[in-house]
């Protein structure tokens, strides 16, 4: 699946065949888009279901936000905060060494307990000279509890 979205063109989308591997698997991938959103495909869950989150700008802890109960629950389960600029804001996080040369102004991340794995969206397919976003692609772990 990485192998299917690293280089992708950014876009709200990423490849049919790597969206359909994650629906059959259990898997959730996220890119960024625009200033302030997040685009989620797979697993049958909340994240996918809306598909798009309002969620982006200055970072965002979704494990903390106020409001979308549905999305704060499954984020929690996966410790998932969204890094702008490997910065959240409103928390003061900051993740060391971080370069928007080499991996975007998005970045997400999970905790260390959830199996996933990263990708580059680019702004022209396969040009790792010009990064859009780092996306993730997330496992969701046997106990995952959906909130739909």
């Amino acid at each position: 699946m990485q192998k299917l979205c690293h280089g992708i063109e950014y876009s709200r989308h990423i490849p049919d065949e790597a969206e359909q591997l994650a629906k059959d698997n259990g898997i959730v991938v996220i890119v960024g888009g625009y200033d302030d959103l997040m685009y989620c495909y797979g697993a049958d869950c909340y994240l996918t279901k809306g598909c798009e989150h309002e969620y982006g700008w200055d970072g965002e802890d979704l494990t903390k936000i106020k409001g979308e109960k549905h999305l704060k629950k499954e984020a929690k389960q996966l410790g998932l905060k969204i890094w702008w600029c490997g910065k959240i804001k409103e928390s003061g996080e900051e993740k060391s060494n971080y370069s928007t040369d080499e991996s975007g102004a998005f970045s997400y991340s999970v905790n260390e307990d959830i199996e996933h794995l990263e990708f580059l969206v680019c702004e022209n397919e396969n040009d790792f000279s010009d990064i859009y976003c780092t996306g993730i692609i997330i496992k969701l772990p046997e106990n995952f509890k959906p909130s739909i």
